[in-house]
């Protein structure tokens, strides 16, 4: 009986907490290319950089 009323409260423990929060995600993603041409040459070096970002928020529900 004990272990069943310990259950509950950890449950109920657990699905307030999750109601009180919440979380989010945003990603960025940022790309640049950059063309390098010669002179005295008709070559061209082309070089894209690209990067991507992922930031996590987590929110806590204000009283």
């Amino acid at each position: 009986m004990k272990k069943h009323v310990l259950f509950l409260l950890l449950t109920l423990l657990a699905l307030s907490v999750g109601v009180c929060s919440c979380k989010a995600w945003r990603t960025i993603s940022t790309s640049a290319t950059y063309v390098q041409q010669s002179d005295s040459a008709q070559t061209k070096t082309t070089t894209t950089i690209s990067t991507k970002t992922v930031e996590e928020y987590q929110g806590v529900r204000k009283r």
